[in-house]
């Protein structure tokens, strides 16, 4: 098949990263693939007059990076400035496909030879930042939808009428996240990923942080993250902190903590427990995104959305674990998420592209002519 990619913008997120994973499978399963982005946005005469004068402390960011895609083999087509992609923009394909919601709007107009239109959702992207009512719109087309979890094929179940729509799960990397068997540390220590936004819960994640730490003072706090982190949401004392870490690096912080915090307010699937999972760490997570479905009582706890007292008290439970009881959660982790594999998870995302290359949806467990 000819198959490509429309997204927003390439950046450090963690959905351009899944995007860059099924591009590179896909390309080595033999089909043509191109991913095409619009350049870099750059400062505009008033922005760059505010950042000059400091304007209430203003910097622009432009969140541009290419890291993910740095040695593809397959087409990356950069738009020369930073706008909409056109269909002139795009070569003929099979399959189109939407990765965001501005990029669903994009590719409404498209001719049919540009290829049979494809929604991949990541997340549901209803949030006060963004315009709320196009973005729901965009759930309305009539495209077929790919989810990484049941909890967004719900969501447009319930609120859209969505019916046809395939779940297929986010995997996980065994050659770049791993770790050997290991020990529980004297000093526990817990894992977070940063983000300024709110959704992400990291303000939950630090107040329960100094909720466990006054029953342990030794406890440590380590964080990732792609930018600096901002006052609001200001990291807690002594924070190890990796800013922008080399993706070969990440299984190193994962492996460094005794659990890894997962506090998502709303979230479409949440990586970060697949890959700390997988370098044996257990994770304490939120009943958000892909967290229900990955997290049981043996390889980590489960615990209310915005609740710091519960996600304290099974810190403070990892922390009082023996070594041997933490070793069996450790295992238990490592075993979960050899079970979400990217291999297999490239072969469902091609099966819904041929699905929908030949003109059918699914309904249920039905396939039927449209």
């Amino acid at each position: 098949m000819k198959i490509t990619f429309v997204v927003p913008s390439l950046n450090f997120t963690g959905g351009i990263r899944v995007v860059s994973i099924y591009a590179k499978l896909l390309a080595e399963r033999g089909h043509i693939v191109t991913v095409v982005s619009p350049g870099e946005k750059l400062p505009t005469l008033k922005e760059k007059i505010k950042e000059t004068i400091k304007w209430k402390g203003y910097t622009f960011k432009s969140g541009f990076n290419r890291s993910f895609f740095d040695n593809a083999d397959y087409d990356l087509k950069l738009l020369d400035t930073h706008r909409p992609v056109t269909s002139n923009d795009v070569p003929d394909a099979d399959v189109i496909i939407a990765t965001f919601w501005n990029t669903a709007e994009w590719i409404s107009g498209y001719p049919s030879n540009k290829g049979e239109k494809i929604y991949f959702i990541q997340h549901y992207e209803v949030h006060p930042w963004l315009p709320i009512e196009r973005v729901k719109a965009t759930y309305n087309l009539p495209y077929k939808k790919i989810v990484v979890s049941q909890w967004i094929a719900d969501a447009l179940s319930v609120l859209h009428n969505v019916v046809d729509i395939q779940i297929v799960p986010n995997g996980v990397d065994s050659k770049q996240f791993y770790s050997p068997v290991r020990n529980k540390q004297s000093n526990p220590t817990f894992g977070v990923m940063y983000s300024p936004r709110s959704y992400k819960g990291c303000n939950i994640a630090f107040e329960a942080f100094a909720i466990a730490k006054r029953s342990n003072p030794d406890m440590r706090l380590i964080a990732f993250g792609s930018t600096e982190p901002e006052q609001i949401f200001s990291l807690p004392t002594s924070t190890e902190y990796y800013r922008l870490p080399k993706q070969n690096e990440l299984k190193n912080i994962y492996s460094k903590c005794d659990a890894w915090l997962f506090s998502s307010i709303s979230e479409g699937f949440g990586l970060p427990i697949l890959e700390a999972m997988a370098c044996r760490t257990p994770v304490i997570g939120t009943k958000s995104g892909a967290a229900p479905m990955l997290i049981n009582e043996m390889n980590g706890f489960l615990v209310d959305i915005n609740d710091a007292s519960a996600l304290a008290k099974s810190m403070i439970t990892i922390s009082e674990m023996s070594n041997n009881e933490w070793k069996l959660y450790s295992e238990s982790a490592y075993l979960t998420s050899i079970k979400y594999k990217w291999t297999e998870a490239v072969e469902m995302f091609e099966s819904a592209l041929l699905l929908a290359k030949s003109g059918q949806v699914s309904v249920g467990s039905r396939r039927v002519k449209r």
